[in-house]
């Protein structure tokens, strides 16, 4: 507690305030240089302030994108660029990468940073000398399985060094989906096979038991050095060495002793080491194998499977019932086929490119039986599973394989329980809601009936695709459509839409769209009257659509089942901002009104054809625009609460002033995504209520 008081104190200390056009002098290693299109990420380490930081930079041209990409010095650099912090979550259960990166010691990145001087980096004292090779013979490593084939090339940069793309997972979704991740991150398997790998090949036909337990005490640091010091290797290693310590000196230490004294060491080295699902997984997996030794092979690997869980649903939200069949047999194929296929190809790349075309062959067999296997019906939206319920479903899994008959009843009646009562609270809530996504510079609304009765998305948010040359094209994507919406919904045990409505054509509103028809199941999409015949519908829209029914709509058209009332448009159109579709909906105690980027010419029609409409809660038209929001309209509609969905610092400056001088006079009480984050309003029988992820988001906070 002292050791994680000091270093929270110490990471306090070293976060530096925010500051635009910040010059800095840092040194870059080559091997943690990340190239993708025209960006790139690096790892810096400040000169100055003597701490890590991360760089984020736009590259200019395929010229200086080779440069980096053909890189193998370590460099010295002054950099220019906005200095922050990392970004931190503004939706509700989004993943928060600030905290990630706190765990790593990494409190502060530059932004939009261009590279003033370039040289290569001279070490001056003997440890920098060392870490200098040995990020040196790393990057050569990287280039080295480059040069492989694919797949073989990601499976041997993964399972040998630690080093994972991040598009491995977009290309291998199959791995996340069936619980495979720990695989492919550097931890205690590769520690384990190494180790038996070299005692069963050397020990007893080359060394002797003292000369080979400092030969692997020398490799197994080597090994962690040469990973990059990943995390994940802390609670191995430090078992491993432990191990070997013990047997040099022929000690009896208890396996209950090596792992509590490698968790209090890896927690001395790094204290925020359980605040990742890596740590967590490591050490709760390692903790469950002093306890299988009486349990037969199939008892074990269930155990292995099944105390995760808890943990799993907490962050992922969803779990595939193949699973735990999945890990049973990759764990022994992995061991018996695919890490000697892997070794074997590494020293034979350079002599003979068949055998390793025939390797790459079978390890691709192997990612396409992954994924596969993921495809099969079987995923199950479970929920984010409360914090408080985590721990105890983990110690009731444990005991539920006790060898006392009474304390493993009691304990699977506990856990039946308690996942039949998160399960059904998650799926069936009492509480209804009409959200507002921050999702950037667009438009994305959710209304979820209580009881899950009823999901209808409004928009999908998206981004203007510029055209880009082949160099620019990045392999991965930013998807909000996944880690915002789709994450959103999953962690609320939402596995399909009735409804997606999308109120008009521009791409902040239906840029998203894609990537929620790949992912979800949708039973109806909604569109303006004469939006299936524009190019953007046939480029977004179309090719993705599936079995979902698509349905035309003005105002004359009233859906059955839906919720809400369309009052616009009135007539056919071109999906632009003057046909934007305006739904009206009693929701909870409020008369609610979303009409996407209706122009005020709209809005008045739309108050001269309903004469008697009374609006509570209006999202605001446009983003805030002054084009949007005629004052006369909303103090005729008696608006009370509004909500702006615009991005932080977006070049069209929304909300406008205009808009803002309405809300000020009318006396409209205004939620904006800019400084609120997500936007809930909450209700059900009894009471509502307006719920914001954030009271006054801040960039400097």
């Amino acid at each position: 507690m002292i050791r994680f008081w000091c270093f929270q104190e110490n990471l306090s200390d070293q976060t530096l305030p925010n500051r635009e056009n910040y010059r800095l002098k840092v040194h870059i290693y080559a091997d943690e240089i990340t190239v993708d299109g025209d960006r790139l990420k690096a790892k810096a380490y400040d000169e100055t302030d003597r701490q890590e930081i991360i760089i984020y930079s736009k590259i200019k041209n395929l010229q200086e994108k080779k440069f980096w990409e053909n890189n193998r010095d370590n460099l010295l650099c002054v950099v220019n660029g906005d200095l922050g912090k990392p970004q931190r979550p503004t939706n509700f259960n989004q993943f928060n990468v600030r905290k990630y990166f706190l765990t790593q010691s990494i409190t502060n990145q530059l932004n939009l940073s261009s590279f003033e001087k370039i040289g290569k980096w001279e070490p001056q004292i003997f440890f920098e000398k060392i870490s200098d090779r040995i990020h040196f013979f790393r990057k050569s490593a990287i280039d080295y399985f480059d040069s492989m084939p694919s797949p073989l090339a990601e499976y041997a940069k993964a399972l040998i060094i630690g080093d994972v793309e991040s598009c491995f997972y977009d290309q291998y979704p199959g791995i996340s989906d069936l619980g495979l991740i720990h695989l492919f991150s550097i931890s205690g398997f590769q520690v384990t096979y190494f180790f038996v790998f070299f005692k069963e090949k050397f020990q007893k036909n080359v060394f002797s038991q003292g000369t080979f337990s400092h030969i692997d005490c020398s490799c197994n640091t080597s090994f962690f050095v040469f990973s990059d010091s990943v995390q994940s290797l802390i609670r191995p290693i430090i078992a491993a060495e432990l191990s070997l310590f013990a047997s040099y000196f022929n000690l009896r230490v208890e396996k209950e002793k090596i792992w509590s004294f490698s968790l209090a060491t890896g927690l001395l080295l790094s204290p925020m080491l359980l605040l990742n699902l890596g740590g967590q997984l490591s050490y709760l997996l390692s903790f469950s194998l002093m306890f299988i030794a009486h349990l037969k092979p199939f008892k074990q690997g269930l155990l292995m499977s099944s105390v995760t869980i808890p943990i799993i649903l907490n962050s992922k939200f969803t779990w595939h019932f193949l699973s735990m069949p999945a890990n049973f047999f990759s764990i022994p194929i992995f061991g018996i086929v695919i890490m000697p296929l892997i070794g074997l190809a590494v020293v034979l790349h350079p002599f003979w490119t068949q055998a390793v075309c025939f390797i790459n062959y079978l390890v691709a067999l192997f990612a396409d039986l992954i994924e596969m296997i993921s495809k099969i019906p079987g995923k199950i939206v479970f929920g984010k599973m409360e914090d408080y319920l985590v721990i105890p479903l983990v110690c009731l899994i444990l005991l539920s394989f006790d060898q006392r008959k009474k304390i493993r009843n009691f304990s699977l009646m506990a856990i039946a329980t308690a996942f039949t009562a998160s399960f059904c609270f998650i799926h069936f809530p009492m509480n209804g809601e009409f959200s507002a996504f921050d999702i950037g510079q667009g438009d994305s609304l959710l209304l979820r009936t209580p009881l899950n009765q009823k999901t209808i998305l409004i928009d999908t948010g998206g981004k203007v695709a510029l055209p880009q040359e082949e160099w620019q094209i990045s392999k991965t994507s930013s998807n909000q459509a996944k880690s915002i919406i789709i994450n959103y919904l999953q962690s609320k045990g939402i596995n399909r839409l009735d409804f997606l409505l999308l109120t008009h054509g521009d791409m902040d509103h239906v840029g998203n769209a894609k990537y929620l028809f790949s992912s979800i199941k949708i039973k109806h999409l909604i569109v303006p009257l004469g939006m299936t015949k524009t190019n953007s519908f046939r480029r977004e829209i179309k090719p993705y659509l599936g079995k979902t029914d698509v349905i035309e709509v003005t105002n004359q058209v009233q859906i059955r089942n839906f919720p809400f009332r369309i009052l616009h448009p009135f007539k056919s159109g071109s999906a632009v901002n003057e046909d934007s579709i305006a739904l009206f909906a009693k929701v909870g105690n409020l008369n609610v009104l979303t009409a996407g980027d209706l122009p005020q010419e709209g809005e008045r029609e739309i108050a001269s054809r309903y004469p008697d409409l009374k609006i509570d809660l209006l999202k605001f038209g446009h983003h805030g625009s002054k084009t949007s929001s005629n004052i006369n309209v909303l103090n005729h509609w008696q608006v009370k609460y509004g909500i702006i969905s615009a991005g932080r610092h977006n070049r069209y400056g929304h909300p406008k002033k205009e808009t803002l001088e309405t809300i000020s006079r009318l006396k409209i009480r205004a939620f904006n995504t800019q400084t609120n984050g997500m936007i809930r309003f909450v209700y059900n029988n009894d009471k509502s209520y307006f719920q914001t992820f954030t009271k006054d988001f801040n960039d400097s906070d």
